[in-house]
């Protein structure tokens, strides 16, 4: 591989998740790329503006026409349409924590997404399969800002339904445990289905260690959901947590990719983690067969033939949407005898990418609604 290729990287921060950005980069650098990097920070990821500032910024003053980034969804259509139209080759990832109605492909601009909200969706379709007819929702003021409740809400079918839905406030109330316990339990559920992020989280944590409700009925959550508190309560009582995701750490099943990256870097490997690893695994792929000069046209037919194995499974691009395609997975807590944690899969949802198609290609008018921000970049 030719030493002067020229790779642009654009990473978000976030006061929540302040490592975010140097977990995508660990990542991404596991695959040992022969290329120089050249590094931009987007700030939080939500302004379209800035983010096509930097892609100037490499492309004019760099040469460089190979951009991976790690962004929110509001506006990125701007940015989409900006590097299709430059002839730059861009592989975009997020956390898919809204539904991209309407969103249309853009030659050279491939989306690797960790799909929460897809994962939502799959989530629905178990807990109707399975017969539950109440769900109960619990979440923040700020996470109920994104896509989760939509998503779920398009799989439930005749007969299941949400039973009502608890927020916490923004500012919560000093017995919010309490109100949290009497909204919940008042329901009646069959399940609830909970999602959580940052310091929400935290704050989650400690009103479920109080009014002890994850005890009462199964809980369903996003992998964001999980944190020390989370875990340190479970190991004192051990009850049905469930996780629904396309990866999540400390899962007993995992890939080698958890080996190296451990091996690599003394940790285990983060949700950001895995994106920036898929995102170098496939680069490294695509690049394998270029022999001349770099051209858009050679970059995309190398990565329409894309069929690799990574760590969510085998990584491709739909050519419908542009979208990677990963199935998604129901993992249980589990706690053994010595006291260890970890999450094993029980549950395979099988993903043939209709929802997303469906949703991409929604051609009605939608409002834009929720947060602008990227989500977890707070």
């Amino acid at each position: 591989m030719n030493n002067e290729i020229k790779i642009g990287i654009l990473i978000p921060k976030s006061q929540q998740y302040p490592t975010m950005d140097k977990e995508f980069m660990r990542g991404f650098k596991l695959n040992n790329l022969n290329v120089k990097f050249f590094v931009e920070s987007i700030g939080i990821g939500a302004d379209e503006k800035m983010i096509i500032e930097k892609i100037q910024k490499l492309n004019f003053q760099e040469d460089v026409s190979i951009i991976v980034g790690l962004f929110g969804h509001n506006n990125m259509v701007q940015v989409y349409e900006y590097a299709s139209k430059n002839d730059i080759f861009l592989i975009a990832s997020d956390l898919g924590a809204t539904l991209p109605y309407g969103a249309a492909t853009h030659k050279g601009v491939y989306i690797n997404s960790l799909a929460l909200t897809e994962s939502c969706y799959h989530l629905g379709n178990y807990l109707t399969s399975k017969n539950y007819q109440k769900i109960a929702s619990s979440t923040s003021y700020y996470d109920s800002g994104y896509g989760m409740l939509s998503a779920i809400e398009h799989a439930f079918k005749e007969g299941t339904n949400f039973s009502g839905h608890y927020v916490t406030p923004f500012v919560p109330r000093e017995d919010e445990a309490v109100h949290m316990n009497h909204s919940i339990t008042a329901q009646e559920p069959d399940a609830v289905f909970a999602f959580y992020s940052g310091l929400y989280a935290e704050e989650n944590a400690d009103f479920i260690n109080q009014n002890k409700i994850t005890h009462q009925y199964p809980f369903f959550v996003t992998p964001f959901f999980i944190n020390d508190k989370i875990i340190e309560q479970y190991k004192q009582n051990p009850h049905d947590l469930y996780v629904v995701g396309s990866w999540i750490q400390n899962n007993s099943a995992n890939s080698d990719f958890d080996t190296e990256y451990k091996k690599a870097y003394s940790e285990n490997p983060s949700s950001f983690s895995i994106l920036g690893f898929e995102n170098g695994l496939i680069l490294k792929n695509v690049l394998l067969n270029i022999k001349n000069e770099i051209q858009i046209n050679a970059l995309i037919d190398e990565v329409n033939q894309l069929n690799i194995v990574g760590p969510r499974g085998t990584i491709q691009f739909d050519q419908a949407t542009n979208r990677t395609i990963f199935n998604h997975y129901i993992y249980k807590l589990n706690l053994d005898s010595l006291s260890n944690i970890s999450f094993s899969k029980i549950e395979t949802l099988v993903n043939d990418g209709h929802f997303i198609k469906a949703i991409t290609s929604y051609n009605e008018p939608v409002k834009s609604g929720g947060w602008q921000n990227a989500y977890l970049c707070h």
